[in-house]
This record gives structure tokens, sequence and C-alpha cells, in this order.
């Protein structure tokens, strides 16, 4: 058995004024700790810090460092992938061995952008080069439509999504498809694999099918434990008491 814990979309900001994201990502690693057993690894799915400035990594770093297990970062969009990856010591995309899974870790950030942008051809290598192996591919930026205008507007472009879609049919050792940026919980298929996006630590989106804006609320935070069972993989979901 092997489990993988993933958290996603602090926002840490440096300051005073954070809207309690560094004491909510402080409680979401509370929780990850009191998990029975521990988890193999954590993912936190991007968005580390609201400006991408350093001060915020380093917070990141102490906020997260009671885990003892390994911590695998990604950039979101608002984060600087440069400052992030000298803060965590890990590149921009990469593949980590987490117990007996292959955890395939995209880049889908633009520099200045919201939406994303996923680069097929290097997921293809990596998912040829761990054939065989149970896969969870990781990004930010989620393969799914959540039916919330103002958020699909910012994902990953149609195109790159059905082409996904192709390449996931090709490779049934991919177990999972995981993403955050969405600040919510959502479930779909693609190329007959799942795929979960993972709440935020903090602040969600609210659920209006159709809403126009961006409207973030204190709903209960949460996180995601992808557990592989067998060759089987199960996603829980976890909420967390915002009061710890």
């Amino acid at each position: 058995m092997t489990s993988l814990a993933q958290l996603s979309d602090p926002h840490l900001r440096a300051g005073a004024d954070d809207r309690g994201a560094a004491r909510a990502l402080e409680t979401a690693v509370a929780a990850v700790l009191d998990l029975h057993p521990a988890p193999d690894a954590v993912l936190v799915s991007g968005d580390v810090g609201e400006r991408g400035d350093p001060v915020e990594y380093a917070l990141a770093r102490k906020l997260l460092a009671p885990l003892p297990m390994p911590v695998h970062v990604l950039a979101g969009n608002h984060d600087d992938p440069d400052a992030l990856s000298e803060a965590f010591g890990t590149p921009a995309r990469y593949v980590a061995e987490v117990g007996e899974l292959a955890l395939v870790a995209c880049h889908t950030s633009l520099p200045g952008r919201l939406e994303g942008a996923l680069d097929l051809d290097w997921l293809e290598a990596q998912l040829e080069a761990t054939r065989g192996r149970p896969v969870v591919v990781a990004m930010h930026h989620p393969p799914l439509l959540t039916g919330i205008p103002v958020l699909d507007a910012i994902g990953l472009p149609a195109e790159q999504r059905a082409a996904l879609g192709d390449l996931l049919a090709r490779f049934p050792d991919v177990r999972r498809v995981v993403a955050g940026h969405v600040h919510r919980t959502a479930f779909a298929s693609l190329g007959g694999c799942g795929v979960v996006t993972a709440p935020s630590t903090n602040l969600q989106a609210r659920l209006e099918i159709g809403g126009q804006a961006f409207d973030f609320r204190p709903e209960p935070p949460g996180f995601l434990l992808h557990v592989e069972l067998g060759g089987e993989l199960v996603s829980h979901v976890q909420t967390i008491s915002r009061d710890g």
C-alpha cells in the first residue's frame, strides 16, 4: 500500500493580512500528521504563495517542516517557478518515486497568465519511461471543466484536454490525474482515467454553476489522500476544521 497526501493552493502572503492562509496551512499539516498510517509523501499542487515572493516560500518551508515524509511541490499561476524551485530544491517538472507509485509532476503555469498549458511531449516521454508502474500525474491546472465559467476560462485549453485524453487512453498505468487551481474538489474522467482536483487549504471557490465572478469563501478547507491498493487507486477527501 502506498499513500500520497495532496495539499493545494495555500496562497501564503508575506505580512499580517494573509486572510488566514498561514494558520490554515499549519492546521492542514497537523491534519496530515494525524493520519495513521502516515502517507509516504505529500504533494503541494501549486499556488504555494500569493505573489511569488521568496519570503512566502520561506514561510511555506517553515510551515511544512513538521512533515517527516518527502514533500513535493508544483508551481501554480501565482507562483514564481524559479523562486519556488530555489526554495525547495526541486525542478519545475520532475518524476518522483512515492512507494510503489511514480509521481509525474507537470509544469502548467505560464508567466504572467492565469490560464495554463501542458507540455504533452514531455509527459508522454515520462509515461513511456514509467511503463509497468502505477502512475499519478500531477499538475496545477486541471484538465476538466467545472461548469463554473470564471474558473474554466483559466484552465487548460480544450485542445490540450482532448490531446491529454488521447494520451491517457494509451497509458493505462496512469491511475489518476490530480490537480489544484480551482479551490474545489471536482471529479471527472479523461481518456478512461480519473481526474480529481484538491480543495484549498484555506479559501474555497463558491459552487455556482454558470458563475461569472471570482467568489472565494471560508468554506471548510481540506486535502486529498490518494491510496494505491493492489493495482487500484482510491482518492479520499478529508475536510479540516478551521479550529484545528
